[in-house]
């Protein structure tokens, strides 16, 4: 069995204005970096061999905290990277995450994000091929154990749907992933999986979970 716990980057001021910086190379900001030592801390007493890494400076910053905490050196894996959101990069996004949110709205959206992905930035198709390449990478070098992978919320939710489908929290349209949370699964085999802790930040304070 493998242990995979996933967590997403600290915080920046792009996250916390809901402007879209999937590709853009935006740092942590001082409530980030102080999440990611929070996951740090919570993670300090675990024996992975393993700790891998979006290139992206708000993942490579975190990752390098926790690193710290447990001994090990960040690998960095492109496929790893976030949404390429094209000339959406640096606009802001209306909140989807509740499935109160205007249904006709909401059609919008996705279809015009999805247009200009596609066209300017990066198709969901590539994305997904993207992924679960490097995915499969850190699988077959770790058949087993635990493994530490710091990312983005858009890629853990693509990996989480692969195995789980779009069984998304009640009051969800994703798998919902603050900054600095840590989620975990534990697999078995290629399909056998199981979501063992998803979005948890009991780790942080009230202060660094207000906002996030």
């Amino acid at each position: 069995m493998i242990r995979l716990i996933l967590v997403r980057h600290g915080t920046t001021a792009w996250v916390e204005k809901h402007i879209l910086h999937g590709i853009t190379d935006i740092k942590l900001n001082e409530q980030g970096l102080r999440q990611a030592h929070e996951a740090a801390i919570a993670l300090k007493e675990e024996i992975a061999q393993s700790l891998y890494t979006s290139p992206l400076h708000r993942c490579r910053q975190t990752a390098e905290i926790i690193g710290g905490k447990i001994g090990l050196e960040p690998v960095e894996m492109a496929g790893l990277k976030e949404l390429d959101f094209g000339w959406l990069e640096g606009r802001s996004f209306r909140d989807q995450s509740s499935q109160n949110i205007n249904i006709l709205l909401k059609l919008f959206d996705n279809f015009t994000h999805r247009v200009i992905r596609t066209l300017s930035g990066e198709s969901t198709r590539s994305f997904q091929s993207r992924i679960m390449a490097d995915w499969n990478r850190i699988l077959d070098e770790n058949p087993s154990g635990t493994v530490i992978i710091v990312g983005h919320s858009a890629v853990f939710n693509n990996i989480l749907i692969h195995y789980f489908g779009k069984n998304f929290p009640k009051g969800h349209t994703y798998y919902s992933m603050a900054p600095g949370s840590i989620s975990e699964i534990n697999l078995e085999g290629q399909w056998k999986a199981e979501l063992v802790k998803l979005n948890n930040t009991t780790h942080q304070t009230k202060e660094l979970i207000h906002g996030d």
